[in-house]
């Protein structure tokens, strides 16, 4: 008995919708594959063995490793996973994240808003009031400072201790890491938005980083500490260095500007380049094997911006590389300028909010270091990211031999990141 034409185009439409299906969940199979590839951090096991047996013998408490916004490596050798450390002087990120965020928000214009805008106290002091938000992240604010944070402690307020500092040296003509003055970044995010710098970074950097186990030191007056006094898990200070990593961005929320972070990894022009720090993100060790330079588009959009004739003359002599090595290009640079002519340069770059040079291999990274040997380390080439935690009953601790335990361990940390 033969089939009836209705019953056949029955068959051919089942037919055809079956192939359709199975064509749809092939290529749904297909995407899925490839994103998973493609979304896999290549990564040596070795090496990244060899760095935890390190950290271990290293009496680290907290060692997390991330490629690619994956993390690859979270260990716990002492303590809970979830415990807080007090990270230091790593705390200072915060201070230059803040300003980012002012300056996305328009609530100040850029890093060469002079700190007597805030602080009527300055007005008048013919050194002070040439000192920028830039001086201050820099460390090249010229306020005096002893090394090291003992004479601040005791203070009942750390801005005014600040504000009351004499300044010693033109602004932005030398570098020395100043505690004391770091802490004025607080003060301004008060001024401007008449929050403290705590709860600022948590309305507008904690809450979309999904932090929320913290804690956050402040002076008898109210301030919050900005030279450090942050508690903080290594887990979420993951994230912070993820988003630096990926020029202000996480998990697809944009938390920074990404011509933020580019200025936050410039370091000043004076001393020859051998400040190393950003805008409160230190670079102290510059890219291993770097190849940097102040490129003719710089330069050129230097000048259509309206840099001094005289000052893009010679930045253009600098053309005749295509690239230094950094203490190189800092060396030509002491040779080719005045240290006020770098000043000048520095400040006009920084009012555009342009950077001045550029680093083009792939080693590029930027870290933060904190006492007893803790370490934040970036890679935003290649999207690398560590961090190492250490407390004080390890950090202070003989080695089982009875020798001095070796603490800081940055560089060898850095080297199995290169490696990795």
């Amino acid at each position: 008995m033969g089939s009836s034409p209705k019953s056949l185009d029955t068959f051919w439409k089942i037919r055809l919708y079956m192939n359709k299906l199975h064509c749809t969940a092939f290529s749904i199979f297909i995407i899925l594959f490839t994103y998973c590839v493609k979304g896999q951090s290549a990564y040596k096991k070795d090496v990244l063995e060899d760095l935890i047996k390190f950290n271990k013998e290293m009496k680290s408490d907290r060692l997390v490793v991330s490629i690619k916004d994956t993390i690859i490596a979270d260990v716990t050798f002492h303590g809970k996973s979830n415990d807080k450390f007090l990270i230091y002087s790593i705390t200072k990120i915060f201070s230059g994240v803040a300003i980012g965020v002012l300056i996305d928000k328009k609530l100040i214009e850029n890093p060469e808003v002079p700190v007597a805008t805030f602080f009527e106290e300055w007005k008048n002091d013919t050194l002070k009031n040439k000192i920028t938000i830039r001086h201050i992240l820099q460390h090249t604010s010229g306020l005096s400072s002893s090394s090291g944070s003992r004479d601040i402690y005791p203070e009942p307020d750390f801005v005014k201790f600040a504000l009351n500092s004499a300044a010693i040296t033109e602004p932005g003509h030398s570098f020395f890491y100043n505690n004391k003055a770091i802490n004025l970044i607080s003060g301004i995010v008060k001024k401007v938005t008449g929050k403290s710098l705590e709860l600022f970074i948590k309305e507008n950097v904690f809450i979309p980083l999904d932090i929320s186990n913290y804690e956050w030191r402040t002076d008898k007056v109210g301030n919050t500490w900005g030279m450090d006094g942050l508690w903080l898990n290594a887990t979420d200070l993951m994230k912070v260095g993820q988003m630096l990593c990926n020029f202000g961005e996480w998990n697809g929320k944009r938390i920074l500007s990404e011509r933020w972070c580019k200025m936050m990894f410039q370091i000043p022009l004076v001393n020859a380049m051998r400040g190393k720090y950003g805008y409160a993100m230190a670079i102290r060790s510059l890219p291993i094997q770097d190849i940097i330079s102040i490129t003719q588009q710089t330069v050129d959009t230097l000048n259509q911006l309206g840099l001094k004739t005289d000052l893009v003359q010679k930045l253009q002599t600098l053309q005749k590389k295509d690239d230094y090595k950094y203490v190189e290009l800092g060396t030509t640079l002491n040779q080719l300028l005045t240290t006020r002519e770098m000043e000048e340069i520095s400040s006009f770059a920084s009012r555009q909010m342009i950077p001045l040079y550029t680093v083009h291999n792939g080693y590029f990274y930027i870290k933060h270091g904190g006492e007893y040997g803790l370490l934040l380390t970036a890679f935003p080439k290649q999207k690398k990211v560590v961090v190492r935690y250490l407390g004080e009953k390890w950090g202070r601790k003989k080695k089982d031999d009875g020798t001095d335990n070796k603490y800081l361990i940055d560089d060898e940390i850095v080297n199995y990141m290169i490696k990795l």
